[in-house]
């Protein structure tokens, strides 16, 4: 009985520290924020920025950079299918041509950046798969690099720009608001919550003091199985990675408004029939890969935008921002695709006969959100941490995991031509 009355008053406790101790990890925004701007029918987006998102930043690179030191040293240079977590397995380095032709379908005011003109670019493509045991994910990418005519704020260059541009999307599910269409969490307090908990540490067991932090870890790890959902299901004919659409996850703006953009396959393209409940994931996609290689078909995507419309946006909940600051910083929203839908700009060309030697330098290459336009630049915290660790995660994966030097392909990468 005496244990009893003991456990009861510990579960007291501790639900009345989780409800009265300050819970940092939840971002708090003012009353008093400006009401949303609309400007012909389209959101401008406003960023709001915390005091602490230095410090979180921070933590969250150096928890990501010491996972990757954890690892062998040289790792992916001596073994080739070396699958890093966090970061995956490199599928193929492919070559081709991104094409904007289609700038006529945009509104004259988005216009800019990289869609300012019809032009034709040179691209170096990266198809990988992440495999991430913290979180339980597994995922296909696409990081596509432009041969870009003037230089571009790049976050790998001494001197801080190069000519090229990044644009860098995750597989998701066909159809409107479909799976992995938008981030697995919404803000820098939650990633690096996440990424806070491996190794365990002094901040690990204050994270899990506070029963309001295993609330909000238990909702991204509900989100997570969510999104993985779709590739227990359907066993049978899945997409090859040449018939996956893929997303970019989070918002960007583009001039003063925002867009999400996507890579759209062109024409179907299938695999053989397997059940992705029963089989290894990340080692099926390398499969898939290397059998489209020895294919010799050629694969198109349609470049799209979707842009920001206060219609898209779902209405603002008690203690949710106005449209206009969740639109930016809310990187787990979905932007209703029937209300604004995704509009085509261009288009991406691949080819089995541009793939390059994954085996050599070239896996080295290093991509980053942040390696564009300021008029395309990522919008909301989750971003602007993603800045700063995918630099660090990527600087020490180089060097550790590859014996290289950071940077040193900036400038280098192998576009067609050259």
């Amino acid at each position: 009985m005496t244990f009893l009355w003991i456990a009861l008053t510990a579960m007291a406790l501790y639900f009345l520290y989780g409800l009265l101790a300050p819970h940092p990890n939840r971002r708090a925004f003012a009353d008093d924020l400006p009401a949303d701007r609309v400007e012909n029918g389209y959101l401008m987006p406003r960023e709001v920025f915390d005091p602490d998102e230095g410090n979180l930043f921070q933590r969250a690179s150096t928890s990501v950079a010491a996972h990757t030191k954890a690892l062998k040293k040289n790792a992916a240079r001596d073994d080739e299918p070396f699958h890093e977590p966090h970061w995956g397995h490199t599928s193929a380095m492919l070559r081709g041509t991104l094409k904007i032709d289609k700038i006529e379908n945009l509104p004259e005011q988005f216009r800019t950046g990289l869609f300012a003109q019809d032009r034709s670019y040179a691209v170096v493509a990266r198809a990988g798969t992440q495999k991430d045991p913290d979180l339980g994910l597994t995922s296909s990418r696409l990081a596509v690099k432009l041969d870009y005519p003037e230089p571009v704020p790049n976050a790998y260059a001494p001197s801080g720009e190069a000519n090229e541009l990044d644009l860098l999307l995750a597989a998701g599910a066909p159809g409107n608001n479909g799976a992995d269409h938008t981030f697995f969490a919404r803000d820098g307090h939650q990633v690096a919550m996440a990424f806070g908990l491996k190794p365990p540490s002094l901040g690990t067991l204050k994270t899990l003091a506070n029963w309001r932090n295993i609330a909000i870890l238990l909702n991204v790890r509900k989100r997570v199985a969510s999104l993985t959902a779709p590739l227990r299901r359907e066993p049978v004919n899945q997409d090859g990675w040449a018939g996956t659409p893929y997303y970019s996850l989070g918002p960007f703006a583009l001039g003063d408004g925002a867009m999400k953009f996507a890579l759209l396959p062109v024409k179907p393209h299938k695999v053989a029939e397997h059940d992705r409940a029963k089989v290894d994931f990340a080692a099926l996609s390398k499969q898939n890969m290397d059998d489209w290689l020895a294919s010799g078909e050629e694969t198109e995507f349609t470049l799209a935008v979707q842009l920001a419309t206060p219609d898209c946006i779902p209405e603002p909940r008690p203690h949710d921002p106005p449209k206009a600051v969740m639109a930016a910083e809310y990187c787990d929203l979905a932007w209703d695709e029937t209300a604004s839908p995704y509009i085509a700009v261009g288009r991406l060309a691949l080819s089995t006969d541009t793939a390059i030697n994954t085996a050599d330098v070239w896996g080295q290459i290093q991509y980053n959100a942040w390696n564009t336009l300021p008029e395309m630049r990522p919008l909301g915290q989750l971003f602007r941490m993603r800045k700063h660790v995918h630099s660090a995660h990527s600087n020490v994966r180089v060097s550790h995991l590859y014996g290289g030097k950071p940077g040193e392909l900036v400038g280098k990468c192998p576009f067609s031509g050259k």
